[in-house]
């Protein structure tokens, strides 16, 4: 098994193919077809899973979510802890 890259501010992702639907301001996304369980990505996840899709780093990212109304006092924890979270279950690969 190869070594996890670990996560810091410049880390990007590689998302896992997944279908996403939005339900109202969250996020649904499903890896894995019918017989697969659905994450539902609220808060800010929405905007994250949108950020590592257009290759944004973290830092990139954080910068993303600070110019909108609204964030998170720890929003660079709050973004890190998103990111490990996508790599833990699946849905993204630190590259």
């Amino acid at each position: 098994m190869a070594a996890r890259r670990p996560i810091d501010l410049s880390t990007r992702f590689r998302l896992a193919p997944a279908a996403t639907r939005m339900l109202g301001s969250d996020l649904l996304v499903n890896v894995g077809g019918a017989t697969a369980s659905v994450q539902r990505l609220l808060g800010t996840g929405p905007d994250l899973w949108w950020c590592f899709s257009q290759g944004y780093t973290v830092s990139e990212a954080v910068t993303y979510l600070a110019s909108r109304d609204g964030a998170p006092p720890d929003l660079e924890g709050n973004v890190l802890a998103f990111a490990a979270s996508l790599v833990e279950t699946g849905l993204a690969e630190a590259v």
